[in-house]
């Protein structure tokens, strides 16, 4: 099995390699050892094959290796000049858009082109919220920012209630469309500060930026109302009266990494779909995990940093 292959099956599985070989994304032992088991030695394709799934374009082993480093430290200026981090995927269609003397020819890929693809790769396709990896990113992103500067943030995991009904009455048909308008009326709803992705399933994370948990409490009732004050009209002429549950957490009450949020705000999902759904539970102070300092690995370099975590099964 190539490399490509093997990338592309690890991307299947949530694992955005790109941005852990970039030192974007971090990890611990236990993940470093089963990627690094998964990919096997080094081939002399490798960077052809890494580049490939970046590009969508073949390049000759010397010249893919080229680009890859070429990247990698145009990433680095990036990040200096911007003082914020800065994600591969960006730095790659910076660089290969406009450093045009390290090219045969003037782009890899178009800049048109290469915008699509970078859609195509942060955005979920049904929904065309930001896809599990992109909310993700921005989650520690919004996390670091709050710590640098003793702010708040708080996370809402909202989830349909009784979806699975409508998959198996309406068919997977109706229920893509259930999810589709769902998705509509929340991003609508969003202030222009908040960030919504499709975490999994039928389960949405909205992250609210110098937000406190009362005010998420709020925010929360409205995308209720909003998500309730009409029926889903499926293609087929039927309808639903569609209804949320929603767990918030808040950080720092509810945990210090992206795991311990996602834990407290699940949990407190849980008891929302307990207490006869179309509410929002807040997750208790101080219920969050104990968050002590962890040592991140990146591939080439090493820092601390956050650790990523994700949900438990989806409670309908």
């Amino acid at each position: 099995m190539s490399h490509l292959q093997r990338f592309r099956e690890l991307e299947a599985q949530g694992i955005d390699i790109l941005a852990l070989l970039a030192g974007d994304r971090v990890l611990d032992d236990d993940q470093l050892q089963g990627i690094l088991a998964n990919l096997g030695p080094l081939g002399p394709e490798y960077h052809s094959d890494l580049m490939e799934l970046l590009t969508h374009r073949r390049f000759d082993p010397q010249k893919a290796q080229g680009l890859w480093r070429g990247i990698l430290r145009h990433k680095k200026k990036l990040e200096n000049r911007l003082e914020r981090p800065v994600g591969v995927r960006v730095a790659a269609a910076d660089y290969l858009t406009n450093r045009r003397p390290t090219l045969d020819a003037p782009r890899v890929v178009p800049r048109q082109e290469m915008e699509r693809l970078i859609a195509q790769v942060n955005l979920d396709p049904l929904t065309e919220l930001l896809n599990r990896r992109s909310i993700d990113e921005t989650f520690r992103l919004e996390i670091q920012r709050a710590r640098r500067y003793g702010g708040l943030l708080s996370v809402l995991l909202i989830d349909l209630d009784q979806f699975k009904k409508i998959n198996d009455g309406e068919g997977h048909v109706a229920g893509d469309e259930a999810l589709v308008e769902i998705s509509r009326r929340l991003q609508a709803a969003c202030r222009e500060i908040d960030t919504l992705g499709r975490w999994g399933g039928d389960e949405m994370l909205l992250i609210l930026p110098q937000t406190s948990a009362a005010d998420a409490t709020i925010l929360s009732a409205r995308l209720r109302a909003d998500v309730r004050k009409q029926p889903v009209i499926f293609t087929n002429g039927h309808h639903w009266n569609a209804t949320i549950s929603v767990g918030i957490a808040n950080y720092p009450d509810h945990g210090h990494i992206v795991q311990d949020l996602i834990e407290s705000a699940s949990s407190a999902l849980r008891r929302a779909k307990a207490a006869g759904r179309d509410t929002e539970v807040t997750a208790p102070d101080g219920k969050s995990a104990q968050a002590g300092k962890i040592l991140g690995r990146r591939w080439g370099d090493s820092r601390d940093e956050d650790a990523s975590g994700a949900t438990g099964e989806n409670d309908s």
